[in-house]
């Protein structure tokens, strides 16, 4: 895996993993079980909850289960009650193409009360309906919760509506449009883990990802792999490139000026065209507060050490329509050199993060998967301009997605 990638903290609940297994249990408590002319009945245990636990890829699980068991003979009728805890195992594995193998094990089971006698007298020996019961659950419970999970969970298709969704022109910003893409290359992912309240597993994501104020058009080709890793990657930074077209910069212009106050003079623009040449040319043309056309010339430049871009021989003229604006557009170009110079050099890192910031979190599943994006810190990697656009690319350090589930 490239350095180049995003950091997935997965967190599972316990108390979730524990509802799903209490489900597959309640679903199967109102069964009756026969033995030796003997009805038992499946239930839940009083104030004794299941446990979860993880080693590697295994799920480890400890599920209380209460029984009453009875046989109609008349005078003869035989009732009782008792309760076990029964230790299954679930070990997971995916393959390369994400696809989901589960393998559920019962190893052994403890009695939490042994089988106590309201009427009668019990004929068999308490084994028989252990095994019963002990058999009932291999056969009817672990199965078909590992048929259920593979039919239920594509993970392959998941991610793939996900791209869908999010990873061709996705809208992240209005005023400008900013369009959101990426392609998803692979997939690597530690053993699980555990704390007192959560199954954790570290996972890395590498993708390709642009930023453009244009929507692109290309077809989505996902076809990403699934790895168990061999060794954590050193960081877990993202690139991002993005590229912006003159023309969405020349209308961002046009709407952060229009109407505002510069030097005590309200400024208006009917258009503004934007160049790259030997150099780096705004055109605009003023309708206050002069009538002329207002040309900036100059050659913008990152300093990668400090962070900020700064622009060197800048060249400002107003050409102004008649007579009376050519003897004041000194003052309008001393004006707008004076502002041009205050904003520089211009340290872009706070108009980034204010994005990043503004990513709201995502749910999924009826809300019962939530991500958060968390980044430490935005560096620029380059600026340059071409003869369409300006092109840079952002890193994200520390880039992670909290997800919680």
């Amino acid at each position: 895996m490239s350095n180049n990638n995003i950091f997935l903290d997965f967190k599972l609940s316990k108390s979730k993993i524990s509802g799903f297994l209490q489900e597959q249990m309640d679903s199967h408590s109102k069964n009756k079980l026969h033995v030796d002319g003997y009805d038992i009945l499946l239930g839940t245990v009083k104030n004794e909850n299941i446990h979860i636990s993880v080693r590697q890829n295994t799920f480890l699980a400890e599920v209380p289960l209460a029984f009453t068991f009875k046989k109609s003979a008349g005078l003869f009728s035989i009732e009782g009650e008792g309760s076990i805890r029964v230790h299954m195992e679930m070990s997971v594995n995916f393959d390369q193409h994400f696809g989901i193998e589960t393998k559920s094990v019962l190893r052994h089971f403890e009695w939490i009360k042994d089988p106590v006698l309201h009427l009668g007298e019990l004929n068999i020996p308490i084994e028989t309906l252990s095994n019963c019961i002990i058999n009932y659950m291999k056969e009817n419970t672990l199965e078909k919760m590992d048929q259920s999970i593979s039919q239920l969970v594509d993970i392959k298709k998941l991610i793939n509506e996900q791209i869908a969704s999010f990873g061709q022109n996705y809208l992240i910003h209005t005023k400008p449009d900013l369009f959101f893409n990426f392609q998803l290359f692979q997939v690597q992912s530690d053993v699980f883990r555990e704390d007192d309240e959560n199954i954790l597993l570290d996972i890395w994501v590498e993708i390709s990802s642009k930023i453009t104020d244009e929507p692109i058009k290309f077809e989505i080709k996902s076809d990403p792999g699934f790895f168990w890793i061999d060794k954590k990657p050193e960081n877990h930074d993202q690139k991002i490139d993005i590229e912006l077209s003159y023309y969405g910069i020349a209308r961002a212009i046009m709407s952060e000026l229009n109407g505002r106050q510069i030097g005590g003079k309200t400024f208006e623009l009917e258009s503004v065209h934007i160049r790259k040449t030997s150099f780096l040319e705004i055109k605009a043309s003023l309708q206050s507060p002069i009538k002329g056309i207002l040309t900036i010339t100059c050659q913008p430049y990152l300093h990668s050490e400090e962070q900020k871009i700064y622009a060197d021989d800048i060249h400002i003229d107003i050409d102004a329509s008649n007579i009376i604006y050519k003897l004041s557009s000194p003052i309008i170009e001393k004006i707008i050199r004076s502002r041009i110079t205050s904003l520089l050099p211009f340290d872009p890192a706070p108009f980034f993060a204010g994005y990043i910031k503004k990513i709201p979190p995502v749910t999924l599943w009826d809300n019962q998967v939530s991500f958060y994006p968390n980044v430490n810190k935005i560096l620029m990697d380059n600026l340059s301009f071409t003869a369409q656009h300006m092109i840079c690319t952002m890193v994200l350090k520390d880039a992670e997605l909290d997800i919680i589930a």
